[in-house]
């Protein structure tokens, strides 16, 4: 079970530990990818995988913002109870600030502009067919993504609500679909990281020295994967505080019970989906 959920200690009508670590405790998806790292043992196998992640995680940051402005919106759906003044008693931008969070690193935004997730992804994927010998054209044919990724993300989609109408019930779902993402994403990375670092010592110096240019910025090849391993622990943080403010504030028709109820299911839907794409990296 992650260590991270020490963060959901929390009042009796917060999400708690006890609400998300059985999920985890049965999640399978993580094992699976170190099981599929374990199976890449040629140079090919490794970029076909890490273009597939890639891939994987690249919907994620707009998710997440869409996600904030759908919560941000909501005005009449998160209320402070204690507030006299109704034109003053809305809580939707407090509740989706903690969401958001994780779009400013997605994005690159700040005080001093820094490239973007996105743009980091990219370079890594660039710099490692470079130093396995492959060409833009031979890469394409190993990192575009397969049946199975696209499914991943079209349910990542769905579970953050993009393109689509949104009711209460889905609102709560996706931000803890987001909660479960963000989570998971820790251990992903640092999994990731530690496999490469022990099997494949080489390529990760490499990457750490290559500099590759996207959209006339430039990008270290590693530094993708080197800041998750530490900022997806924060956004979970954040993520829980959001959770449990939307709990707080909860003004809709079926009560605080149900609206935790369903943070829980799409935290564990999140689950399933990320445990389904990994299973497909077995295969890809």
């Amino acid at each position: 079970m992650s260590t991270l959920i020490k963060e959901c200690t929390a009042p009796a009508a917060d999400l708690r530990r006890e609400d998300l670590a059985p999920i985890l405790d049965s999640h399978a998806g993580n094992r699976t990818f170190e099981r599929a790292l374990g199976h890449a043992l040629r140079d090919e196998d490794l970029l076909r995988l890490l273009g597939q992640y890639i891939h994987f995680n690249s919907v994620f940051g707009s998710g997440v913002a869409n996600l904030a402005g759908e919560i941000g919106a909501r005005q009449d759906l998160f209320l402070d109870p204690e507030e006299a003044l109704s034109a003053a008693a809305d809580r939707s931008t407090e509740v989706a600030a903690h969401i958001f969070y994780a779009a400013v690193d997605e994005f690159g935004s700040g005080p001093h502009r820094r490239s973007t997730h996105r743009a980091m992804a990219q370079a890594t994927l660039k710099a490692a067919g470079r130093y396995f010998g492959y060409d833009a054209r031979a890469l394409d044919r190993l990192a575009l993504p397969n049946d199975a990724t696209l499914d991943a993300e079209r349910r990542v989609r769905d579970g953050y609500c993009l393109n689509q109408a949104v009711d209460e019930r889905e609102l709560f779902h996706a931000v803890g679909f987001h909660m479960g993402s963000e989570v998971l994403a820790d251990e992903e990375f640092n999994i990731l990281d530690k496999f490469l670092r022990a099997e494949r010592a080489e390529f990760v110096e490499h990457l750490k020295g290559a500099r590759v240019e996207i959209n006339g910025g430039w990008n270290v090849a590693y530094r993708w994967i080197q800041v998750h391993t530490s900022v997806e622990a924060d956004h979970f943080s954040a993520a829980v505080v959001g959770a449990n403010l939307a709990l707080r504030y909860y003004a809709g028709a079926h009560g605080v019970g149900r609206a935790k109820e369903w943070l829980v299911e799409g935290f564990r839907e999140f689950a399933s989906v990320q445990t389904d794409f990994m299973s497909g990296l077995l295969g890809s």
